[in-house]
């Protein structure tokens, strides 16, 4: 019959503390420079140049339903016949272009959700362009859209897990060579649960409460 022990799993806290470094630099990463090619993917949404419109939309509209995996499997084995990749810029690539999908439409809708009667306000009140960007449209495209980045920040984290299918000593890899040293598969995968859950609510609390501080509502 099989007993519970999580003894067993806090003689390998320093495996799960590296993964989680690991997968928290590998999230980081791929968070900043997922937003700032999803910035780049938004404004080209927008454009009414229809080339780059038609392939702008046709890289979101892809990489939005083709599974992460098989983005990992073309990096990580695809580009190993041409050059040496490690598993970890493989994750990184992989992730942030999959990203960035989701964070273009995130950008694109914040962008969108400022109504041109706001603007046409501050401009009535006196604001010159740049202080209309500054204290008008920049403020208020990053509240509407905070929310929605913070989930998605969250939504890498959780992601990044996938990266361990091409051996990336992350979490959830780490959580692998736990189980498999002291088969105690049972416990160790609910410790990476409430792991995950603990990482969650800390971003999802940080990003709620940036927005409190520094994203107050917008009023002309």
């Amino acid at each position: 019959m099989y007993v519970i022990h999580f003894s067993e799993i806090f003689g390998y806290l320093d495996l799960l503390w590296v993964g989680i470094l690991v997968t928290f630099q590998l999230s980081v990463l791929t968070m900043l420079f997922g937003t700032i090619l999803g910035i780049f993917l938004a404004i080209a949404r927008l454009s009414k140049n229809k080339w780059v419109y038609f392939f702008s939309t046709v890289y979101v509209e892809v990489l939005r339903n083709v599974p992460i995996i098989i983005v990992i499997y073309i990096i990580y084995y695809g580009a190993a016949s041409l050059i040496k990749i490690n598993p970890f810029w493989a994750s990184f690539i992989a992730l942030t272009i999959n990203s960035s999908a989701y964070e273009a439409e995130i950008i694109r809708g914040g962008i969108k959700g400022i109504m041109k009667e706001e603007i046409e306000a501050a401009l009535a009140l006196s604001l010159t362009k740049m202080q209309v960007y500054y204290y008008i449209i920049i403020p208020h495209a990053l509240r509407l859209m905070w929310d929605a980045l913070g989930n998605q920040f969250v939504g890498i984290i959780l992601g990044s897990s996938i990266a361990s299918i091409i051996t990336l000593h992350e979490l959830t890899y780490s959580a692998l060579g736990i189980g498999s040293a002291t088969e105690r598969y049972f416990e160790v995968f609910v410790v990476l649960l409430l792991i995950y859950v603990m990482l969650s609510s800390i971003i999802s609390s940080l990003f709620r409460l940036t927005k409190r501080i520094f994203l107050p509502p917008v009023n002309l």
